[in-house]
């Protein structure tokens, strides 16, 4: 009995290791199998998103409307295609704003039909459709790239078929039934908005790739991507200013015959110029170019003793603003300006105020507040002296406009 034991035990000593190695081998729910899936379609892009019905029949609209159609069938270009649900997410939170502030609801055949039964709201229109044309031609890449074409270091920048806009890609792995990054290739695709700041940018991911059509590269987007990222309810719900007086002073300037000896306006602050800032092209001039791509930068403390004053004097005689507008640089929040005051005079010596702000911030780069103020003097001479930034040893600023609304 004793020896039957023995034995017992030293045969399953001796299977054991046999058995662990059979269980090693074997195959884990969780496993994925990497073989590349052929995706190819004689399609154009065009032509396959159209054979998708109820999937991007709003992408489509829009694609119809805003002239895209031959973009897709015959140049090479690379899609990211939102669903019919990322359009329903940004318009239902549209509306959820609208009804906030006691406005009907709209839908994407009314914003982007550019048209107004009455005149006073035909600018708001006209805006509202070159906002969606730019939200579109964002998910539209100029050449074809694969996944495999995002994979080295942190992805690559890509440019929207129109405008050149910066995109951004970068290959990523999905979760595998509780393997992390275990799973089927994916593309993180963000908007940069212009910064350098990756935390800045506003991203998504997709849900297919890699989908070779006819003239170029698909990608899908995850059904709750929302269209235009962040920017769909902020683009729709801006009141666009009214004429820029400025704007259109420099422009008479640089055509009269003979031009005067000095520009229009002038510039005034303790300190200098920020160290190589002449030869960067971050000059005054750039705040009234009409660009948000390029900014003006000052020396600049936020202790009251060394404020940025910039004055304008306007070419064509004394004109009425009533409006003014800022708009925030590309980088650094820091420099952005905090506090400040708005004056006018008739002179050039003697000065009125008509506005002060404190504590403003600006959310985003490339950002544009307007400012109301009662005034119905036309005055030569306009001042903005910036009292406080954000606590940067810089002011910095991409536009200054001073506007002019017809009240009713």
């Amino acid at each position: 009995m004793k020896k039957s034991n023995f034995y017992s035990r030293f045969l399953v000593a001796a299977l054991l290791p046999a058995l662990m190695f059979q269980v090693g081998c074997k195959t884990e729910d969780g496993y994925i199998d990497g073989k590349p899936v052929d995706n190819t379609t004689n399609l154009t892009t065009y032509a396959y998103l159209k054979s998708k019905p109820g999937v991007y029949d709003s992408l489509l609209f829009l694609v119809d409307k805003l002239g895209l159609q031959k973009t897709l069938e015959d140049s090479t270009v690379t899609t990211f295609a939102p669903s019919n649900l990322s359009f329903q997410i940004a318009i239902k939170n549209l509306n959820q704003v609208r009804k906030s502030q006691n406005k009907p609801a709209v839908y994407l055949k009314e914003l982007v039909s550019g048209l107004s039964l009455l005149p006073k709201d035909l600018p708001k229109a006209k805006a509202d459709l070159a906002h969606i044309d730019t939200m579109v031609s964002r998910y539209v890449i100029r050449k074809s790239f694969l996944s495999s074409d995002f994979s080295v270091g942190d992805g690559q920048t890509i440019f929207s078929v129109r405008h050149g806009y910066p995109m951004h890609g970068q290959r990523l792995y999905a979760d595998g039934q509780g393997w992390q990054n275990g799973g089927s290739e994916i593309i993180e695709f963000a908007n940069t908005k212009r910064s350098v700041f990756v935390p800045n940018w506003s991203k998504t991911t997709t849900s297919s790739v890699n989908i070779k059509s006819k003239n170029g590269i698909i990608h899908l987007l995850r059904p709750d991507h929302v269209f235009g990222f962040d920017e769909f309810v902020r683009r729709l719900t801006l009141i666009p200013p009214p004429t820029n007086l400025i704007f259109n002073d420099i422009a008479k300037y640089s055509s009269a015959l003979p031009k005067p000896a000095s520009p229009p306006y002038s510039v005034t602050f303790r300190g200098n110029y920020q160290d190589g800032q002449v030869s960067g092209g971050e000059r005054i001039d750039k705040l009234f170019d009409n660009n948000v791509l390029t900014k003006f930068i000052s020396r600049f403390t936020d202790q009251g003793n060394d404020p940025t004053v910039i004055t304008y004097k306007f070419f064509g005689g004394p004109a009425v603003a009533n409006v003014y507008t800022l708009t925030s640089a590309n980088d650094a929040h820091p420099r952005d300006p905090k506090s400040w005051r708005l004056e006018g005079s008739l002179n050039g010596t003697n000065w009125v105020q008509l506005d002060t702000r404190q504590d403003i911030d600006f959310s985003s780069y490339f950002e544009t507040k307007l400012f109301d103020f009662p005034n119905t003097v036309a005055y030569g001479y306009y001042r903005l002296t910036i009292l406080t930034n954000h606590g940067d040893g810089l002011f910095q600023m991409a536009e200054w406009s001073l506007n002019y609304r017809q009240l009713d």
